[in-house]
C-alpha cells in the first residue's frame, strides 16, 4: 500500500509556538499528530532495506559475542545500520517540516538522537532547523517516523549548544532549550552538530524584528 499525506494549503505556528494552524483551525502544538509520511528517497532506492539488514546482523553478532563482554561490544553492522537510520530520519524530518510549515520554509539542517538498547540502536528525538523555526520531534518507534512535535519556536526564542571538548568528541550531542523544556539530542555515528548550530545562528540573525 502506498502511503500518502496531504500537505495543508496554509499551515503555520503561532508566534509563541503553542498553536498550529492546519488551514482550518488552531490545534495545540502538544496535540499535533503527524500523518504517515510518504516514502522517502532513502526508502525508494532500497537503502533502508540495507540498513535494516545491517541492524539485524548486528543483533545476531551482539548475542554471539562473549557474554561478559556483551555490554561493551559494538557490532560494525549495528554502526552501519544506525548510520542508515540517521539518514532516513533526516529525510523524514524534511517531509515533516514541509507538512507543518509549508514547502516554502524548508529544513536547513537537522540531527537525530540515537540511544543504545541491549542489541541495537533506537531513535527518540530529532531537531530540525528551518529558515525561521526550530522544531523538535519525537519519533514513534525504530521503524516509525517523527510523529509528535515537542517544541516549535522561532529560532530567536531557542538556545542550542553542541557538546564540546573530549566528551563531545566521544559522545556528540546537542542541547536544545525552548519555551516548554529542554531536550538532549544524543548522537551516534555520522552525527554532526555544527551544521545544526550554524543553521540556527543564521536563522536567528536573519529573523525580522518582532513588531
Amino acid at each position: 500500500m502506498i502511503r500518502q499525506t496531504i500537505i495543508p494549503a496554509v499551515s503555520q505556528f503561532s508566534d509563541d509556538g503553542r498553536w498550529w494552524w492546519d488551514g482550518h483551525s488552531w490545534i495545540a502544538t502538544s496535540q499535533v499528530v503527524l500523518p504517515d509520511l510518504p516514502p522517502t528517497n532513502f526508502e525508494r532506492t532500497g537503502q533502508l532495506a540495507l540498513a535494516r539488514a545491517e541492524m539485524r546482523q548486528g543483533q545476531r553478532d551482539f548475542w554471539k559475542s562473549v557474554v561478559p563482554l556483551a555490554l561493551l561490544y559494538v557490532s560494525p553492522q549495528n554502526v552501519l545500520g544506525a548510520r542508515g537510520y540517521r539518514l532516513w530520519t533526516l529525510e523524514q524530518m524534511e517531509l515533516a517540516a514541509a507538512y507543518l510549515l509549508g514547502p516554502e520554509e524548508a529544513m536547513r539542517a537537522g540531527e537525530v538522537g540515537m540511544y543504545a538498547t541491549w542489541d541495537y540502536y533506537g531513535r527518540n528525538y530529532s531537531v530540525a532547523i528551518t529558515t525561521a523555526h526550530v522544531l523538535v520531534f519525537r519519533i514513534d518507534a525504530l521503524e516509525g517516523q517523527p510523529r509528535w512535535v515537542v517544541l516549535a519556536a522561532r529560532a530567536g526564542e531557542v538556545k542550542i549548544e553542541a557538546r564540546t571538548g573530549w566528551f563531545g568528541r566521544m559522545w556528540p550531542g546537542l542541547d536544545v532549550r525552548g519555551w516548554n523544556g529542554r531536550w538532549t539530542i544524543n548522537g551516534f555515528e555520522g552525527f554532526d552538530a555544527e551544521p545544526v548550530v550554524e543553521a540556527w545562528r543564521q536563522a536567528v540573525s536573519s529573523a525580522a524584528p518582532m513588531a
